[in-house]
């Protein structure tokens, strides 16, 4: 390999890495509300506040276009997706056959340790559930879920899932923020914790199933 071409391939390695960086930090913004379903993204305003061009800002919006969580438009830049009710509906049916999947697989493969972490995240749901948080609640809920996915030891099921999710997480934040549905989902997140700490896969995967189905009939048109 010559020098340009080393020069080249570092300087490729070094903008992919920016992009990747910038669309986990659009996620975030996105996935907290700080940019809402529907709302146009800023390019001006966010190459300005990260210091950079806009050149990794269009290439993160360009692949966040591929899994759905944003959406170009010609001639008016690039917008969060929203999602109606009749989709939501149908990525609940997915989630809830990924989710049981996991859980079940969870209950079998967990370590001590992602046990151990998923006990402090029950802790804290109960918490902020009582307190009413809905953000930080939604934020742990994430992390729940996204543990006894990576507990499960299954790449494919891993990569389905965050792009179920994180369309979901577009349409489902208002449903969540009720305190009751707040409670009520907590107690439904412990009874999985004590399935999968249990080692019992059936029983795991059978409350998984219920908690999505008792989410879908959450939602609101």
């Amino acid at each position: 390999m010559n020098d340009n071409s080393f020069t080249d391939e570092l300087n490729n390695l070094k903008k992919q890495s920016l992009s990747k960086t910038v669309e986990e930090q659009l996620e975030k913004m996105i996935l907290s509300g700080q940019i809402a379903p529907g709302e146009r993204i800023n390019e001006s305003a966010l190459s300005a506040s990260l210091n950079i061009s806009r050149a990794p800002i269009r290439e993160a919006c360009r692949h966040m276009a591929q899994y759905g969580m944003v959406e170009n438009r010609v001639g008016k830049g690039t917008f969060v997706c929203q999602v109606d009710y009749g989709e939501a509906v149908d990525l609940y049916e997915v989630r809830g056959m990924l989710d049981a999947l996991a859980a079940e697989k969870a209950a079998v493969l967990a370590s001590d340790d992602e046990i151990e972490q998923l006990q402090q995240l029950v802790t804290r749901m109960e918490t902020l559930s009582h307190n009413g948080d809905a953000p930080e609640y939604f934020a742990a809920n994430l992390d729940f879920h996204q543990t006894i996915i990576a507990a499960s030891q299954n790449k494919s099921l891993f990569n389905m899932y965050q792009v179920i999710y994180k369309k979901l997480s577009l349409f489902r934040r208002k449903n969540l923020a009720e305190p009751e549905r707040l409670q009520a989902s907590f107690a439904e997140h412990e009874k999985i914790f004590q399935a999968i700490k249990a080692k019992d896969p059936q029983q795991a995967a059978l409350l998984s199933r219920q908690h999505v189905e008792e989410a879908k009939k959450n939602l609101q048109h």
